[in-house]
């Protein structure tokens, strides 16, 4: 599995951003913040890859994203990396 996580620096941070995507029909899910991240709070976004590039423009314009990782999780194990 494959995914994009958006983390943020607070919980009110990730509240806000979660409402506004809602209100826009964005597919996301809220989650506890994966072990192998640790620069947020203690909850994350999870979205398709496919929003990378929008969420990138939209950290920088109106939503208080911290963080945004490429997130694989596998037989293996979970590995992210920071993409934006």
């Amino acid at each position: 599995m494959e995914a994009l996580l958006l983390t943020f620096r607070s919980v009110n941070h990730t509240m806000l951003t979660e409402k506004i995507l809602k209100e826009e029909d964005k597919k996301i899910k809220v989650i506890p913040t994966p072990r192998q991240i640790s620069q947020s709070c203690g909850l994350a976004i999870m979205m398709d890859m496919s929003e990378q590039e929008e969420m990138i423009q939209r950290k920088e314009q109106d939503l208080p994203i911290a963080y945004i990782w490429k997130y694989k999780r596998g037989e293996e194990g979970a590995s992210a990396e920071q993409v934006g």
